[in-house]
C-alpha cells in the first residue's frame, strides 16, 4: 500500500499559491468591469488592463489569454514607450507558458527583460527575472534558472524586497531539491526562512518551513521534520490559511503514522479532511481519505478502510488524477486481500492493471503484480503466482535500473550545475580585474594632473607635491599587489576547471565503454534465446542464461560503484566514526566472499590479532575490505591463495590484502587511484571492471582519516594495504 502524495505534493501547491497569490478571482462582473476601463483609459493603462484580463482566464481559456496578450501588446505598439513594451512582451510570456510551450515564452520573457532594462522598473525587472527562472526549470536548465533567480535577488537587494528576495531563494532550494542535492536545497531554505523571519513575512516563512520539514523527513530526521511541519502549522493558522493547514496536517499524520501512533496519525488526518472539504479541494480530500482508510486496514478495520478508500477513489475520479486512483484501486485489492475476500481483491487489481499501465508508472504496476501473485498462491493456483511473481520482478529490476539511471542524470546535471556556478565566479573574477585597471588608470591620470599643476606653483607647493606624489605611488603599490592576488586566483580558478572537465570526460568515458559490453551481452543472448528457444539443447540454455547472469552482476556491481563514486563527490556519505574491533568485521566480509573466491579454488587466510581495535566507520571501511578482498579474488589465479593481515604500528592500525595473482605493472602503480588516469583490466576469469572500486576505497579511506597504498611485483603479487587511526 502506498500512502497518497506523502511530501512531495507541498511543492507543487506551495508554487501554485504563490503563482495564484497575485491573480485576481475569475468572475464575469470582473471581466465586464476591465473592459470597460479599456474603453476611457490611455494605452500606457490598457496594457496593464489587458494584461489583468489576460491573468483572470489563465488555467481556464488559453486562447482568452493570448487574446488579451495580443490586444496589450497592440496598446504597447500604440504606446511606443520601452516599460509597456516590457509589460507586453511578459504578458505574451506568460500566454505561452500558459499553453506549457516553454520555448516560446523564454523568447518573449528575454524581450521583456531587454526593454524593462531600458525603462528602468526595478519590480518589473524582478518579476521577469524570477518568470525565466521558473521557465529554465520547466525545461530542465537548472543551471541557467539558479542565475536567474540569483540576478532577481541582486535586484531585490537594491529596493529592499524583502519577500521577493525571500521568494527567490526558497525557489533555488526547489531546483537543487529537483536534483536529489539535500544540502544545498536546506542551505537556500534556511536562508529563505531567516528573511522570513526577520522581516514577518508569514506566508513565505511558513511555506519554507513546510520545505524544510519535507527534506528532514526525507532524510529520516522525523523529530526535526515534525518540529517544522508544527512551526508551519501555527503560521497557517495566525495567516488563516486553509489550504496550507490542510496540507500540514496531512503532513503530521504522515509522521505520526511513521512513528506507529495511529490515533494522532488518525486526528491530523481527519482534520486536514475537513479543512479539503472546507475548500472542495477533491485532491485533499482523496489524499487524506486515503490515508484514513490506510490505518484504520493497517489495524484490521477492513471495513472502516474500504469504506474511507472507496470514498477517496470518487474524489480522485473526479479530477482525472490517475496516479491517485490507480494507487488506491492497490489498496482496495490489499485490505480484500487482507480480509480473506480473494476473488474481490482479484477483481479490483485486475481492474487497475491496464489502468496503471497506462500511467507508467512502475511501482504501481509491480505493486499489483505483486498482489496478484500472494491471491493466486492464497488460491492454490501456484502456476500463476510464479508467473505474476516473476512479472513483478521483472518491474521490479526496471525499477531499479531506473532509479540507478536517475542517480546517474542527476550527478551529471549536479555537475553540470557546478561548473556553470565556477563559471560565472571566473567572469566575475575578471570584472574584478577590469575595475583594478581602471581605477589604476585613473589613478595615473590623477597624478599627471597633480604633475601639472605643481610645475604651474612650484614654488608654492613643493611640500604638497612631494606628499601626494609619495601617497599615490603607496596606491599603486597596493593595487598593483591586489592584481596580482587576482592574477593567482583566476590562475587557480581555471586550473580548477580544467581538472573538473578531465575527471568528467573521464567518468563518461568508463560509463560509455563499461555500460557497453554488459549490456551487448543482455541484449544478444536475451534475444537468441528467445527467437531459438526450442532449437537449443538445455546445455546451451545453461550456458547462455549464466552469461545473463554474469553480465547482470557485472552491470549491478558496477551501477553500485558510480552511485557509491557520486555519493563520495557530492558529500551525502554520513560518516559516522566509531570504535571498533577488526578482526569480525574482515571476517564478516571474507564470508561474504567466500563463494567467490570457492568458484576460483583460491584459499582466503585471515591471521587478526582480537585485541586489535580503530576509529573509523565501521559500514565504510567494511565496504573498502570487501572492494579489495573482491579485487584480489579477480586478479589470482586457480588454485591462489589471498592472504590478510593487520598490525599495529605507530599508534595506527595497518590492514594488508596480499594476493598470489598476476600483479601490476610498476608504471600502473601510480594510476589505480587516480580518476582521471585510473586504469581497468580483466581478471584471471575474464571478470569485468571499471577501475572505480579502488577509486572508492582510496575516497573512504581518506574519509576516515588514513591512507592507501600498493606494492606489486608482476607475475608474483600485489599488496594493498590502508591505515586508520587506533582506538583510544
Amino acid at each position: 500500500m502506498i500512502r497518497l502524495k506523502s511530501f512531495i505534493s507541498i511543492l507543487f501547491v506551495l508554487l501554485l499559491a504563490k503563482t495564484l497569490e497575485a491573480q485576481p478571482t475569475f468572475s464575469k462582473k470582473k471581466v465586464d468591469s476591465l473592459l470597460h476601463l479599456t474603453q476611457v483609459f490611455s494605452n500606457e493603462d490598457k496594457v496593464i488592463l489587458y494584461q489583468q484580463l489576460a491573468k483572470l482566464y489563465e488555467k481556464r481559456n488559453n486562447d482568452s489569454v493570448f487574446f488579451y496578450a495580443n490586444l496589450a501588446y497592440e496598446a504597447a505598439k500604440r504606446d511606443q514607450s520601452d516599460l509597456c513594451y516590457s509589460q507586453a512582451n511578459f504578458c505574451l510570456g506568460d500566454a505561452y507558458s500558459d499553453k506549457q510551450d516553454y520555448t516560446q515564452a523564454l523568447t518573449f520573457y528575454t524581450k521583456a527583460k531587454e526593454y524593462c532594462e531600458k525603462g528602468n522598473s526595478k519590480p518589473l525587472q524582478i518579476t521577469i527575472l524570477s518568470s525565466l527562472g521558473k521557465t529554465y526549470r520547466n525545461l530542465k536548465r537548472f543551471s541557467e534558472a539558479i542565475e536567474f533567480y540569483k540576478q532577481s535577488i541582486e535586484v531585490c537587494r537594491e529596493i529592499d524586497d524583502y519577500k521577493s528576495e525571500a521568494s527567490a531563494l526558497y525557489s533555488i532550494a526547489n531546483i537543487y531539491l529537483d536534483i536529489n542535492d539535500f544540502n544545498k536545497a536546506l542551505e537556500y531554505a534556511i536562508k529563505s526562512a531567516n528573511i522570513g523571519g526577520n522581516h514577518q513575512i508569514d506566508t513565505e516563512l511558513a511555506n519554507t518551513y513546510n520545505f524544510i520539514g519535507y527534506i528532514h523527513n526525507t532524510l529520516k530526521n522525523s523529530d526535526l521534520a515534525k518540529e517544522y511541519f508544527e512551526k508551519a502549522h501555527s503560521l497557517y493558522i495566525k495567516t488563516n490559511d486553509i489550504k496550507g493547514l490542510s496540507m500540514t496536517l496531512n503532513n503530521l499524520g504522515i509522521i505520526y503514522n511513521d512513528n506507529k501512533e495511529n490515533q494522532k496519525a488518525i486526528e491530523n488526518y481527519s482534520q486536514s479532511l475537513e479543512y479539503a472539504k472546507q475548500l472542495k479541494d477533491d485532491d485533499g480530500i482523496a489524499t487524506a481519505m486515503n490515508n484514513i482508510g490506510m490505518i484504520y486496514v493497517e489495524l484490521g478495520q477492513i471495513d472502516k478502510g474500504l469504506d474511507y478508500y472507496f470514498q477517496s477513489l470518487q474524489h480522485s475520479i473526479n479530477i482525472f488524477d490517475k496516479l491517485g486512483y490507480t494507487n488506491t484501486f492497490n489498496n482496495i485489492a490489499s485490505a480484500y486481500l487482507k480480509a480473506g475476500n480473494l476473488d474481490k481483491a482479484e477483481e479490483y487489481v485486475l481492474k487497475n492493471l491496464p489502468l496503471a499501465k497506462k500511467v507508467t508508472d512502475i511501482a504501481i504496476v509491480q505493486e499489483s503484480y505483486q498482489i496478484l501473485s500472494k491471491i493466486y498462491a492464497q488460491k492454490g493456483q501456484y502456476d500463476k503466482a510464479f508467473k505474476n511473481q516473476a512479472l513483478q520482478l521483472a518491474y521490479n529490476d526496471s525499477l531499479y535500473l531506473q532509479q540507478k539511471t536517475n542517480s546517474i542524470l542527476e550527478m551529471q546535471t549536479r555537475f553540470e550545475t557546478e561548473a556553470k556556478e565556477k563559471e560565472i565566479q571566473l567572469l566575475k573574477k575578471d570584472n574584478e580585474i577590469n575595475a583594478l585597471e581602471v581605477e589604476r588608470h585613473k589613478n595615473t591620470q590623477k597624478y599627471l594632473i597633480i604633475s601639472s599643476l605643481l610645475l604651474l606653483v612650484l614654488v608654492i607647493v613643493v611640500f604638497n607635491s612631494l606628499r601626494v606624489k609619495k601617497n599615490s605611488n603607496i596606491l599603486l603599490s597596493q593595487k598593483n599587489e591586489e592584481l596580482e592576488i587576482a592574477n593567482e586566483k583566476l590562475k587557480k580558478s581555471e586550473q580548477d576547471l580544467k581538472e573538473l572537465n578531465a575527471t568528467k570526460d573521464k567518468f563518461f568515458s568508463i560509463i560509455a565503454h563499461d555500460l557497453k559490453n554488459p549490456f551487448n551481452a543482455l541484449f544478444g543472448f536475451s534475444e537468441l534465446l528467445e527467437k531459438n528457444y526450442t532449437t537449443y539443447s538445455d546445455d546451451e540454455k545453461r550456458e547462455y542464461i549464466n552469461v545473463i547472469y554474469e553480465s547482470s552482476q557485472s552491470l549491478s556491481k558496477l551501477l553500485d560503484n558510480l552511485l557509491q563514486w557520486s555519493r563520495t563527490q557530492t558529500g551525502t556519505i554520513n560518516y559516522t566514526p566509531e570504535e571498533f574491533e577488526i578482526q569480525p568485521v574482515i571476517q564478516q566480509e571474507v564470508s561474504f566472499l567466500q563463494l567467490s573466491a570457492d568458484k576460483k579454488k583460491i584459499t582466503i587466510f585471515a591471521s587478526i590479532d582480537k585485541s586489535l581495535s580503530a576509529f573509523a566507520d565501521k559500514n565504510i571501511i567494511s565496504l573498502v575490505i570487501r572492494n579489495l578482498v573482491n579485487n584480489a579474488i579477480k586478479f589470482t589465479n586457480t588454485n591462489g591463495k589471498i592472504n590478510i593481515s593487520a598490525h599495529e604500528i605507530d599508534s595506527e592500525i595497518q590492514i594488508s590484502i596480499t594476493d598470489s595473482g598476476i600483479g601490476i605493472d610498476i608504471d600502473d602503480l601510480d594510476k589505480i587511484f587516480n580518476l582521471s588516469t585510473s586504469i581497468s583490466n580483466k581478471g584471471t576469469a575474464n571478470e569485468e571492471g571499471t577501475g572505480l572500486g579502488l577509486l572508492l576505497c582510496k575516497e573512504f579511506v581518506e574519509m576516515n582519516k588514513g591512507e592507501i597504498w600498493a606494492t606489486s611485483i608482476k607475475g608474483k603479487g600485489s599488496t594493498f594495504t590502508f591505515s586508520l587511526p587506533k582506538a583510544s
